[in-house]
């Protein structure tokens, strides 16, 4: 039997341009055939000049004669569409034009929406750009699939076991989408407080599930159901199949939509809370749904276009374990779209490094002696191996983590890479951004306004936010990641690899080493374990993670602890009045840890005397919350317990109304409020005494 089977041209050879066309048609046939056999989808690849691909592809339209969908640059008689717009749709011919760069983000996105028995056309430039290591390592991943190829030089083969007919008959799962169907339902028939955490891939039947069993229920009378997701476009396959299932059209007006934002604020009432997409949406927000909704279905695509579901399940299901113990795991493992085995799935999950990596197993403390050592990215290119696990770390660590992060890993000159090893395997990982270093006219131009660069964020930052316009000239080793396999995690490895990262950004001669993180309580605690300090708060939420961004500095050289005390001495100024402003909602917990940072003004005498009319007379709040603002701002409140430090916080600092701070904290009233506040009062007036006569 041959190795290779060519594929020959079946039509009349009119010319040498005919003759191509009439190769590139018959190779779409082809494919095309396999696709429809196996119900897989096919991935057909045409390499060459731009010109070239558009012609070939022009070739297989005309011959197709059917619906399509094209993604990036397109020829003038082709209209293109952004991949996001394929979300919820079924394509059966897809072109995704990948000359100027392979976009990752774009073909793990659009790839999902094709059904089994199509055709996925990639057009792909002669030759990679200059430093454009991922385009480079995808043409790799191509050979290694074994995805056939079609170039104007020579003509594409396929392999005998890629033209053998399925070996077995293709099943549809369609009894385990029956079980998630049933699992939903019970979510509202059983118990109250179980919640339901659907997870599955691409292609699985999540959102049908979500949809058929909303319309189920609401021919069965629930009134209200919500759908809460990062956009409505996410939505339009629940609704597409609950529209389909419902005895009366209008009764589609049950199912309602909600964004995250509006969900929070508004709180609605409903019968089931449907969340989508939920590994995109603020971990604050599903926690707080959590405990408002008795009645809830969190679904999530494991590795989808919004980020890694894998991530989100690593922290959110720590949650749920805390607040609603009895919840509910489920998963589809089986694809409905396409049938098992799908050589463009197979594709995707590998060479996008998406295939989750063995866990670590537990290592005795005794028997840790890890190696630190920075990573090349050539090593990474030549060692797939390598790049999936450590790219499988941070997909972990980070629920936003994107396919186009592993483009980045690859490809970003301004990137270093720095790895714990133990046993040759990556068991922690640091990505450093290396910022600023621009001259005086560009940083000058970015204090104005007039220039933002790419991926300089906090050399940008400082210098346009913060005020100060000779930032950006200094040099910035930004942190963008930590991450430890979650089973080493409360080792110090961490501390140990942040150590590491202070010695060697010291060596490498920056002036700072920093980092912006989405604000918690246990990272700022990190954070300023090691002496980095907090230089600024973003004024608004960050909309992938629902909180403030902290800014955090550690000087290095002479001039940058110069900088870092202007800046740190502006913030502290700034952030006092931020506090009762822009950062009211800010969980009072972080201020709590700042606390000793920004606190150190002395108590005048004339205070501590007035505010006894306030403690022990009938003086009132609002005429003595002036000295209550000045008494916090020279006083230590490690002596006052949780509860007492939260409610002075959010009530003489941030400003909150009583009856925010009688919701907050379970009080019966504003006189119970009140009394509790004037009762921290007192116990800092008599700590203050205390000090003053030791």
């Amino acid at each position: 039997m041959l190795h290779f089977i060519l594929i020959r041209c079946l039509l009349f050879i009119l010319s040498p341009l005919g003759s191509l066309v009439s190769v590139v048609t018959q190779f779409y046939q082809q494919l095309k055939h396999l696709a429809e056999q196996s119900n897989h989808r096919q991935l057909c690849c045409i390499q060459g000049t731009l010109q070239w691909c558009f012609e070939q592809a022009s070739a297989i339209i005309e011959f197709e004669n059917n619906d399509y969908k094209w993604c990036g640059e397109s020829p003038t008689s082709v209209e293109a569409c952004h991949y996001l717009s394929l979300l919820g749709q079924d394509v059966h011919l897809l072109f995704m034009n990948m000359h100027q760069q392979f976009d990752a983000n774009m073909f793990a996105a659009a790839e999902g929406a094709v059904c089994g028995g199509s055709v996925i056309v990639l057009l792909l430039p002669e030759q990679n750009t200059a430093n454009d290591n991922f385009s480079l390592y995808m043409q790799k991943q191509l050979i290694t699939h074994q995805i056939p190829i079609l170039n104007d030089t020579q003509q594409p083969s396929l392999r005998d076991k890629q033209l053998a007919s399925p070996t077995s008959h293709q099943y549809l799962y369609i009894e385990e989408q029956q079980q998630a169907i049933k699992q939903i339902i019970n979510t509202v028939k059983g118990h109250r407080r179980r919640p339901l955490v659907l997870t599955a891939n691409r292609g699985r039947g999540k959102s049908a599930s979500l949809g058929i069993a909303a319309a189920t229920l609401i021919n069965q009378g629930l009134t209200k159901i919500i759908i809460c997701a990062p956009s409505k476009q996410a939505t339009i396959t629940i609704y597409k199949h609950a529209k389909l299932i419902l005895m009366d059209e209008e009764n589609l007006q049950r199912l309602i939509f909600i964004p995250p934002d509006a969900l929070n604020n508004e709180q609605p009432e409903c019968d089931l809370l449907i969340i989508d997409e939920a590994a995109a949406i603020p971990l604050k927000l599903l926690i707080s749904f959590t405990k408002r909704y008795s009645r809830i279905v969190f679904a999530t695509t494991q590795f989808g276009y919004e980020g890694s579901g894998r991530g989100f399940a690593l922290r959110f299901q720590q949650q749920l374990n805390n607040i609603a113990p009895e919840w509910r795991p489920f998963q589809l493992t089986h694809p409905i779209r396409w049938a098992q085995n799908d050589p463009v799935e197979t594709f995707t999950l590998s060479s996008l490094c998406l295939i989750e990596q063995s866990t670590q197993t537990a290592i005795n403390d005794n028997d840790l002696k890890p190696t630190i050592s920075i990573i090349e990215q050539t090593a990474l290119l030549e060692n797939p191996e390598l790049l999936n696990q450590l790219f499988s770390l941070l997909v972990n660590a980070h629920y936003q983590t994107k396919p186009s992060d592993l483009a980045s890993l690859l490809n970003d000159q301004n990137l270093t890479i720095i790895a714990m090893q133990q046993d040759q395997e990556i068991i922690a990982v640091s990505l450093i951004n290396h910022e600023g270093r621009f001259d005086q006219t560009i940083s000058e131009q970015i204090y104005q306004g007039k220039r933002r660069p790419n991926g300089h964020l906090i050399a940008q930052s400082l210098t346009f936010h913060s005020g100060f316009k000779n930032a950006a000239t200094h040099s910035f080793a930004r942190i963008q990641r930590i991450a430890v396999q979650p089973m080493l995690q409360r080792k110090q490895l961490g501390s140990k690899l942040l150590q590491w990262i202070i010695n060697w950004a010291a060596t490498q001669q920056f002036d700072h080493l920093s980092a912006s993180f989405a604000a918690s309580g246990h990272l700022l605690q990190f954070w300023l374990r090691h002496q980095l300090q907090v230089v600024r708060i973003g004024i608004r939420k960050d909309k992938s993670s629902g909180q403030h961004s902290f800014m955090v500095n550690l000087p290095l050289s002479p001039q940058g602890k110069e900088l870092h005390h202007q800046i740190q001495t502006d913030f502290h100024k700034q952030v006092k009045v931020q506090v009762s402003r822009q950062l009211r909602q800010l969980d009072s917990s972080l201020i709590i840890t700042l606390w000793p940072n920004i606190a150190f003004e002395p108590l005048k005498a004339s205070t501590q005397q007035a505010l006894s009319g306030y403690v022990n007379a009938n003086r009132s709040y609002d005429n003595v919350e002036y000295l209550l603002i000045e008494l916090l701002y020279s006083s230590s409140l490690a002596s006052l317990n949780n509860q007492q430090q939260r409610c002075l916080i959010e009530k003489v600092i941030q400003n909150h109304s009583w009856q925010e701070i009688i919701q907050e904290h379970h009080f019966t009233g504003q006189k119970q409020a009140q009394a509790f506040i004037k009762k921290c009062i007192d116990d800092l007036l008599t700590q203050q005494i205390r000090e003053h006569t030791t």
